[in-house]
C-alpha cells in the first residue's frame, strides 16, 4: 500500500500571500521603531523555513525579537520602560535597521537549541540580551516584551503579532468575519491576491489516476489554519455557522490546486483535537508525530475525526485503534513531499511508532526545493530533492506504477 502525504506551502502552492504577510507584519513593527520597512526578502524567508520555522506565527515574533535585541546591542543605554509591545517599540524612535545577514545569524543559532520554535527563539534572544549592558528597569522591560512576543504565538487572543499577521493575510473584512473582532488596519487579503498553484494539470490528473487505480491513497497535510474535521462538522456547507477562529486557509489552498476531493489534516483539525484532549495544539502538530499519523490514517479511510483520535491514542497511550489498526499485516510505503524539515521529522517519528507496533512501514522522503540553503538542509534528510511537486509526482508514479502510461490532459 502506498500512502502519499502532500504539504501545501512551498509544495502545492507558491505561498506568496504568507510571505508577503510576514514582510508586512514585521515591517509594521519595524516602522514603529523608526527603522522603516524590515529588510526581509525571499532568501531570508527561505532561511527561516530551512531551520524549522515553517509557521509564520513563529517567524514573525522571532524576527521582531531580533529587531529589538539588535537595537539594544547598538544602543544599550536607551531609557526603556515597561509597556505593551507597540508602545514599547515607539521608545526606540529611530535606529538603523539590521540587514538580512543579521537574521541569518540568529536563525542559525536556533539550530543549537532544543524545543519548540518559540522556545528556541526565546533562548537565542535571551543569550544575546545577556551580552548587552542594560539598566535593571530596561532589562525588565525588554524581558517582559520578549515574553509577550514568544510565550505562545498560538494563543491568538493574546498574541498581538499573530493577530496582525492574520489580518494582513486574510484581509480586514475576512479577519473580522473569522475572529469576530474589529480590524486594526484597512488591508486587502494577501492570501487571495498573491497565492499561486504550483501543481500543474498534468500532475493533478496523474495523481487522480493513481488514486482511482488504488495505486496510492492521498492526504493533504499542512500547518495552515483550517476548519475543524470535515466529518465532525460540515462547516463548509453552512458558512453562517462557521466556528470563530477557524479561517479556511487550507481549504482555499486545496481548492486552488483542485485537490479538494482528498482528506485534509491541517491546523484547524489539530485545534479541534487539542480542545478535545486538553492539549496545546503545537504539541500535536509538526514536528510531533500526531499530525503525520492522522494524515496517514485519513489517507487510508478519508475519516478525518476518527483518524485524529486514533493518532492521539497511539502517541499518548500506545494504543492501536481504528483506522490505524487496519495497517496491521500490510506493507505500507509512506511518501512525504515537504519543503521543510518539521514535516519530515514528524513523518519519520510516525513511521517509527508504527514499526514499534509491528506494522511494516517505510518512509520515502521527497524534498521540494529548486536549490539554495533549503535544498542543502533537505538533502541530508530526504531520499531525493526535486525542484517541484510536478517532478515529485512523476517520480512517485514511475516508482509505484512503472508500466502505466503518463496521463494526458
Amino acid at each position: 500500500m502506498n500512502i502519499l502525504l502532500l504539504d501545501v506551502d512551498g509544495v502545492l502552492v507558491e505561498d506568496r500571500g504568507y510571505r508577503a504577510g510576514v514582510i508586512a507584519t514585521v515591517s509594521h513593527y519595524s516602522r514603529l521603531m523608526g527603522a522603516g520597512d524590515a529588510d526581509l526578502d525571499e532568501a531570508a524567508l527561505d532561511l527561516f523555513h530551512a531551520h524549522g520555522y515553517t509557521n509564520e506565527w513563529d517567524i514573525c515574533p522571532l524576527a521582531i525579537g531580533i529587531l529589538i535585541v539588535e537595537a539594544l546591542i547598538f544602543a544599550p543605554g536607551l531609557d526603556l520602560r515597561s509597556a505593551p509591545l507597540e508602545g514599547f517599540l515607539t521608545q526606540f524612535k529611530t535606529y538603523s535597521r539590521p540587514n538580512r545577514s543579521v537574521f541569518k545569524y540568529y536563525v542559525d543559532q536556533t539550530d543549537k537549541v532544543p524545543g519548540r520554535p518559540c522556545e528556541r527563539a526565546s533562548s537565542v534572544l535571551h543569550s544575546a540580551l545577556n551580552r548587552t549592558y542594560l539598566t535593571g528597569e530596561a532589562r525588565t522591560a525588554v524581558e517582559a516584551v520578549l515574553h509577550e512576543l514568544l510565550a505562545d504565538p498560538y494563543d491568538f487572543e493574546h498574541a498581538t503579532v499573530t493577530q496582525t499577521f492574520q489580518e494582513h493575510v486574510l484581509g480586514s473584512t475576512f479577519f473580522e468575519e473569522t475572529y469576530r473582532r474589529p480590524p486594526r488596519f484597512d488591508t486587502p487579503s494577501l492570501l487571495f491576491n498573491e497565492d499561486r498553484a504550483i501543481l500543474d494539470e498534468q500532475a493533478r490528473l496523474t495523481l487522480k489516476r493513481l488514486a482511482a487505480l488504488d495505486h496510492v491513497k492521498v492526504c493533504v497535510y499542512t500547518a495552515r489554519p483550517s476548519l475543524p474535521p470535515a466529518d465532525a462538522f460540515n462547516w463548509l456547507a453552512d458558512q453562517n455557522h462557521r466556528p470563530t477562529g477557524y479561517p479556511p486557509e487550507a481549504e482555499l489552498a486545496v481548492q486552488l490546486t483542485g485537490l479538494d476531493d482528498y482528506p485534509l489534516i491541517a491546523m484547524g483539525r489539530m485545534q479541534w483535537l487539542a480542545g478535545k484532549v486538553k492539549q496545546k495544539v503545537e504539541s500535536l502538530t509538526k514536528p510531533a508525530p500526531v499530525q503525520a499519523l492522522a494524515a496517514i490514517a485519513a489517507a487510508l479511510t478519508r475519516h478525518e475525526a476518527e483518524s485524529l483520535n486514533a493518532a492521539y491514542a497511539l502517541v499518548s497511550r500506545g494504543t492501536l485503534i481504528e483506522p490505524l489498526i487496519e495497517l496491521k499485516d500490510r506493507s505500507v510505503e509512506v511518501w512525504v513531499m515537504e519543503d521543510a524539515t518539521l514535516g519530515l521529522h514528524a513523518a519519520a517519528s510516525a513511521i517509527d511508532l508504527l514499526c514499534q507496533h509491528s506494522i511494516d512501514a517505510r518512509l520515502h522522503a521527497i524534498g521540494i526545493s529548486s536549490g539554495g540553503p533549503k535544498a542543502e538542509v533537505l538533502a541530508s534528510l530526504c531520499d531525493v530533492v526535486l525542484p517541484d511537486v510536478n517532478a515529485a509526482i512523476d517520480h512517485i508514479a514511475k516508482a509505484i506504477a512503472p508500466d502505466s502510461k503518463p496521463c494526458e490532459g
